[in-house]
C-alpha cells in the first residue's frame, strides 16, 4: 500500500502490543520467563510515502522494539547484497535497480528474488547499510534520509541470537 498513512504505524503498534503482552517491552506488566529473557521483537516496514513513518519508528524505540526499516523501500536492502547503492529516489527507482541486478525479481509480480543465492552476502549488505546510515549522518538527512536502511541491525541481531543459542552450557 503506497501512499497510505497507516502501514508502518500499524506494524509498529502490533509489534509493541505483542512485546507488552509477552513482557518484552518497556513498562510491561508481565514478567519474562527464563526462556524469553533474550527474546527481541522487531517491526519491519518501508518508508515509501507513509505519513506516520517517523512516528512508527519512535513508538518502537520507546518500547524496546527493534525497527528494521528501509527508505524508500525494502528492495534497497536486497540491492545492498549485490552492490553499493546511494541514489536517492522513489520505490520505483529502487525496484528498477534491483531488477537490473536480479532479473528474476519481478516488481509487477511476485517480487521474489533468489534469496538462497543472496543469503551468503548478508554481511556485505549489513556493511553497505551501515555505510548508507553514515552517509545520511554526514549529509544531514539522518536518521531517515533517502536511501537508508536499518534491516542490517535485525540480521545482525538474528545472527547474534543464533551464536548465543549455540554456546554450550
Amino acid at each position: 500500500m503506497h501512499g497510505g498513512v497507516g502501514v508502518p504505524m500499524t506494524v509498529a503498534q502490533q509489534a509493541v502490543a505483542y512485546a507488552k503482552e509477552n513482557g518484552l517491552a518497556r513498562g510491561s506488566q508481565r514478567r519474562k520467563n527464563s526462556f524469553a529473557r533474550n527474546d527481541q521483537v522487531w517491526a519491519v516496514f518501508d518508508r515509501d510515502d507513509h505519513l506516520r513513518f517517523k512516528e512508527a519508528v519512535e513508538l518502537c524505540e520507546r518500547n524496546r522494539v527493534g525497527a528494521a526499516w528501509s527508505n524508500p523501500c525494502f528492495e534497497l536492502w536486497l540491492i545492498l547484497h549485490e552492490a553499493d547503492y546511494s541514489k536517492p529516489g522513489t520505490h520505483q527507482h529502487v525496484q528498477q535497480a534491483l531488477t537490473a541486478l536480479r532479473p528474476e525479481y519481478d516488481r509487477s509480480g511476485a517480487k521474489i528474488p533468489d534469496c538462497d543465492d543472496m543469503v551468503g552476502r548478508v554481511e556485505d549488505a549489513e556493511r553497505r547499510g551501515a555505510m548508507l546510515l553514515s552517509e545520511r549522518e554526514k549529509d544531514g538527512s539522518a536518521p531517515f534520509g533517502n536511501p537508508s536502511t536499518t534491516v542490517g541491525q535485525l540480521t545482525r541481531a538474528i545472527r547474534e541470537a543464533d551464536r548465543r543459542a549455540r554456546r554450550p552450557g
